[in-house]
C-alpha cells in the first residue's frame, strides 16, 4: 500500500515496479504532444516520425499502467491536436534582421525551441500528409484506446478562453484542446457532488462537458501548463480523498501541488530534468504558501 508521495525524474515505464497492482485510484496527466518542441531524451514521447506511431506508442504507456490502476479506478488524459506542416517558421518572429536569436527568443527557454522545422520530415501524400491538414491526433489516440478495451466516458472539451490568438488568416483560433476519460470497468469511483457547480434556478448542477478554464502560465515554465482550476476539479470527481493520483508526465508538477492540497498521495515522474526541478521548487513554494494561510 502507498502511503507517501513517489517523484522522480525518470522514464514513467521505469516506476511500475514499484506501484502495487491495482493500488491507482486517478491516472491523470498530460502527455507530451507530438512535434511540438525539441525534446531532450533520444525516444522522448512526441519525437515519433509520424502521429500515428505517436498515437500507439502512447496508448502503449497506458496498457503498461493499466495492472496498477484499481478496476474502479479512472484516467483523464489531456491531449492536444497540431497541423500538417505547422511550425515551419514558427519561431521566426525571434530572430533579428542578422538571423539572429533575440533576447525574447532566450526568455522563453530557447534550449526547448528551433527556428528548424519541428515536425519529422514526412513526404506529402495528397491525403492525410498535405500541409495545413488537420491531424486529428485526440480522435486517433481515443479510438486507439477504445481499440485495447480501454471505456470512453467522457470526451471533455477545455475551452480556453485567454488563448492567444493565432495569427493565421484563412481559419478560425483554436481555442479548445480534448481531456478525455477512460475507465476500466462499467463501474468505477465518480464522485459528481464534488463538483457540482451553481445552476441558474440557485441549485447545484453538472458542470457538463465543456469547462471554460484559463490557461495558467507559470514563470520560467515551459508552455504547456496544465491549470489548478481543470485538474481539481478531475481529482475531486475521480478520486477519494486520501487516494492515490498518478501523473506520468508531470512536467511543472501541477497534479503534485492540487493532490497535496486535496489530501491525496502523489505518485509523479518526469524525464525532463529542468521540468523536473522546476515542479519541485514550484511543490516547496505551495507547501510555504500553504503553511502562511494557516497561520492567518
Amino acid at each position: 500500500m502507498i502511503q507517501k508521495d513517489i517523484i522522480k525524474n525518470i522514464d514513467c515505464r521505469d516506476i511500475v515496479s514499484e506501484i502495487p497492482k491495482e493500488s491507482i485510484d486517478l491516472l491523470i496527466t498530460s502527455p507530451p504532444y507530438w512535434a511540438k518542441r525539441i525534446y531532450s531524451e533520444s525516444g522522448e514521447l512526441g519525437s515519433e516520425h509520424t502521429p500515428e506511431i505517436y498515437v500507439k506508442e502512447l496508448a502503449d504507456y497506458f496498457d503498461i499502467f493499466e495492472p496498477h490502476i484499481k478496476k474502479e479506478g479512472n484516467l483523464f488524459i489531456n491531449i492536444g491536436d497540431t497541423f500538417f506542416g505547422s511550425g515551419a517558421g514558427a519561431w521566426k518572429k525571434y530572430l533579428d534582421d542578422e538571423g539572429n536569436v533575440t533576447q525574447t527568443q532566450k526568455e522563453r527557454k530557447e534550449k526547448y525551441f528551433t527556428t528548424k522545422p519541428l515536425q519529422p520530415k514526412i513526404k506529402q501524400d495528397g491525403k492525410l500528409y498535405q500541409n495545413k491538414q488537420l491531424l486529428m491526433i485526440p480522435a486517433r489516440f481515443a479510438i486507439e484506446m477504445q481499440s485495447r478495451g480501454w471505456i470512453l466516458r467522457d470526451d471533455i472539451i477545455w475551452h480556453k478562453p485567454n488563448r492567444i490568438p493565432a495569427s493565421v488568416k484563412d481559419r478560425f483560433n483554436n481555442t479548445y484542446e480534448h481531456v478525455f476519460h477512460f475507465v476500466k470497468a462499467k463501474k468505477y469511483y465518480f464522485n459528481l457532488d464534488a463538483v457540482k457547480v451553481l445552476g441558474a434556478n440557485g441549485k447545484p448542477k453538472n458542470p457538463g462537458d465543456v469547462w471554460s478554464i484559463n490557461t495558467q502560465p507559470l514563470s520560467g515554465s515551459h508552455t504547456a501548463t496544465f491549470p489548478e482550476v481543470l485538474v481539481e476539479r478531475i481529482i475531486k470527481s475521480a478520486s477519494p480523498e486520501g487516494g492515490v493520483v498518478f501523473d506520468p508526465f508531470l512536467g511543472t508538477g501541477t497534479t503534485w501541488v492540487v493532490a497535496k492540497r486535496l489530501n491525496r498521495i502523489t505518485i509523479g515522474t518526469e524525464l525532463n530534468k529542468d521540468f523536473f526541478e522546476f515542479a519541485q521548487d514550484r511543490y516547496k513554494e505551495s507547501l510555504i504558501e500553504s503553511n502562511q494561510l494557516k497561520l492567518l
